[in-house]
């Protein structure tokens, strides 16, 4: 019987850190530019990360830095494949292209984080600073 009282304190409590470490993800992410809203990334915990992305223009030097933005569009898309370890969570994104992209979003400090597109086709590509909205 203790055993079994054991084995089941173990589960939950794994099931309880797992839970919590999801929640810090939990919220509304926003990248801005200069005054413009330029990227909007929804989260929500459960049994799986769920989400959505919506962002604007982005056009960026050869070194990866922002050049120029534009305001998030009319298109919230969700996310897929999300997947977290500790600050770090990874998600994939179809954009309107069809073009599925990877991203890895980085806790830095409370409410603040950085998104970066994880492609080998643009592998200089900066992480936007991004702040969890209030």
């Amino acid at each position: 019987m203790r055993t079994w009282i054991a084995l089941l304190a173990a589960v939950l409590g794994v099931w309880g850190s797992a839970a919590a470490e999801e929640t810090k993800f939990a919220g509304t992410w926003e990248a801005v530019s200069g005054d413009k809203v330029f990227l909007v990334l929804k989260l929500r915990p459960g049994a799986k990360i769920t989400g959505t992305l919506n962002a604007g223009s982005i056009n960026m030097d050869d070194e990866g830095n922002l050049i120029e933005v534009g305001p998030v569009e009319d298109h919230e898309a969700p996310i897929f494949f999300a997947r977290a370890e500790g600050d770090k969570l990874e998600f994939d994104f179809q954009d309107t292209d069809n073009e599925v992209m990877h991203f890895e979003l980085k806790i830095t400090a409370e409410n603040k984080a950085e998104l970066r597109i994880i492609d080998e086709h643009i592998p200089k590509v900066k992480p936007f600073p991004l702040r969890k909205r209030a």
